[in-house]
């Protein structure tokens, strides 16, 4: 008995523990989601449980729990999967055949039937009302069963009442159980969907706080400057000298809100075959006389053979540019920066090195958050961008890096044939 019981348990919880582990986030409605392949698992369990029933308390009574996955099917799949579950039901029943067909298919029926009617109420109750009310239908429909049995084939109530109060036992618990399975699935869900909505609130929160002090600073200037020339009469080189001023502030503006708007929601024209080692070094070149302003030297080791990757070129440069410049910038004391291209199998690393201030742990997780810098006057947004555009190219970015000895950022791309 125990075994036949085991199994028709795990048949009915089966179905319900797979939904959860194929569930997205967002999927909060059980059986709505994933409405066919529910289905098709619960009418599994349903011949399942037919096809290995189990005898209780006595050999004369042979006994199964479709019941359970075909009242939960209805409770919350509704009129047409509580219509699919039901033919399952009754063509098995029929195939199976024995004492007590009828009764088990009018009984099928009656829950097929009547169930969803409750389902608009259901969903609503909480979930207390939820376990009572499938413990309910439950005790019902074996009670349907005892008393159609006595009324067709004249079993004595007060023979049977024992076994069946057994049996509406065992069902009702089980049911109740799988209910509060369910509804604990439902509520992590909403929790996660509650979770995931107010980080994504939060984080629009920080990038309007963050874009409104970034912006304020040129705007500031800008209307500073106005303000100036409308008070006074200034000659017209002094105009002219506040129009470069004015313009210098709207484009470093207008860069800003690029560098957001590339983090939010990159942007790129044609993906290029681009060559690594012509880009890399072509970027340590055109950093060259920057870095020996500060006292740096910038090598470059290319690989010994060209090697291929596909991107946007003005991104990947606008990313290599925010590394190596923040490689330079971190030795303020002068020192080198050193770039390798090496060959992986399949993969392409772009390895660069400085012997810099160095990060903590904590700083290298936190690296491509907005509005995280270690400078004094950064913004984050280099790093941000440089993250973002590292993985649109499907490449992924390893930092290691150790307090007053360094960092070494290293790129993996997909390496074209």
């Amino acid at each position: 008995m125990m075994t036949g019981m085991i199994n028709n348990i795990f048949f009915i919880i089966f179905p319900i523990v797979l939904y959860q582990m194929m569930a997205g986030a967002g999927k909060r409605n059980f059986f709505v989601d994933y409405r066919i392949t529910m289905t098709i698992l619960f009418s599994i369990s349903i011949i399942l449980c037919m096809v290995f029933p189990y005898q209780f308390l006595t050999d004369e009574y042979i006994f199964d729990l479709r019941q359970v996955p075909m009242i939960v099917g209805a409770l919350y799949g509704g009129p047409v999967i509580s219509a699919v579950l039901f033919l399952v039901s009754a063509i098995g029943r029929i195939l199976i055949g024995g004492d007590g067909m009828y009764i088990a298919i009018l009984n099928q029926f009656i829950i097929a039937a009547g169930v969803p009617f409750i389902r608009p109420a259901y969903i609503r109750m909480g979930r207390g009302m939820k376990v009572a009310t499938v413990f309910i239908i439950s005790i019902l429909s074996l009670l349907f069963n005892m008393f159609a049995g006595f009324l067709l084939f004249g079993d004595p109530i007060h023979d049977i009442i024992g076994i069946w109060l057994m049996l509406m036992l065992n069902q009702g618990l089980l049911i109740v159980l799988t209910a509060l399975l369910i509804e604990h699935i439902v509520r992590q869900e909403l929790l996660l969907n509650t979770l995931m909505k107010h980080e994504k609130l939060e984080s629009v929160s920080h990038f309007a706080a963050a874009v409104s002090h970034e912006l304020r600073n040129p705007m500031q200037s800008i209307k500073g400057f106005i303000q100036l020339m409308q008070a006074y009469d200034y000659s017209r080189d002094k105009q002219l000298e506040f129009h470069e001023t004015i313009l210098s502030e709207i484009n470093a503006a207008e860069g800003l809100i690029d560098d957001y708007l590339i983090y939010a929601k990159p942007v790129y024209g044609e993906l290029d075959r681009m060559s690594v080692n012509d880009e890399v070094c072509g970027v340590m070149k055109l950093l060259r006389p920057y870095a020996n302003s500060l006292d740096v030297e910038l090598f470059c080791h290319p690989a010994e053979t060209d090697i291929y990757i596909r991107g946007d070129r003005q991104k990947f440069r606008q990313a290599m540019v925010n590394i190596i410049r923040n490689g330079v910038e971190s030795m303020p004391n002068g020192g080198d920066v050193i770039a390798r291209i090496k060959v992986q199998p399949a993969k392409v690393a772009v390895e660069v090195a400085d012997r810099g201030v160095g990060m903590t742990k904590e700083e290298v997780e936190r690296l491509g958050e907005p509005y995280f810098s270690n400078k004094i006057k950064g913004t984050g947004l280099g790093m941000m961008v440089t993250y973002s555009v590292i993985h649109q190219m499907k490449g992924t970015i390893i930092v290691n890096s150790e307090k007053g000895l360094g960092t070494v950022f290293k790129l993996v791309f997909p390496r074209l044939d």
